[in-house]
């Protein structure tokens, strides 16, 4: 999936920028992952990576913003959204977007603002490593060995 794509990419990327290098498997995995976002010659526009049209439902969270928005394009480099409260050029925000039993959680700086309607469509840039928030099911408890033996030990 795109997201988990752009987190993996925004991870490896994370640990370059901490020191810590990458293995042979991972600088392939990053170049396969630029290759799949380079821009073509006529829409590069200065930018690094090419954004790909989405429709996702993240939240927005900041210094006193916690809004539901629609994400409309995505890249390794970032995001733009939709129906988004004010952000100002440089604050800092959280973008969550929940796919599935994992919440991936990005921290971004917003660039651009434009009017939208009674909302904003905002251009935000990612900062940082993500953090994936995995949700599991845990199953009942089934009686085993070690139960037996806690209590005949008792």
């Amino acid at each position: 999936m795109l997201v988990e794509a752009i987190y993996e990419y925004r991870t490896l990327q994370g640990k370059c920028d901490l020191g810590l290098g990458l293995d042979w498997d991972e600088i392939d995995r990053v170049n396969a992952i630029e290759t799949v976002f380079a821009p073509t010659h006529g829409e590069r526009n200065g930018r690094r990576f090419r954004r790909e049209s989405v429709e996702l439902v993240g939240t927005l969270r900041g210094d006193r913003i916690n809004d539901r928005i629609d994400i409309v394009e995505l890249s390794p480099g970032g995001a733009v959204v939709r129906n988004a409260p004010y952000i100002s050029r440089g604050e800092l925000v959280e973008i969550m977007i929940d796919t599935g039993d994992c919440s991936y959680r990005f921290v971004a700086e917003g660039v651009w603002l434009r009017d939208d309607g009674d909302d904003y469509r905002v251009g935000l840039v990612f900062r940082g490593m993500p953090v994936a928030i995995r949700s599991v099911s845990v199953s009942e408890h089934q009686r085993d060995v070690v139960d037996e033996l806690v209590r005949r030990a008792a």
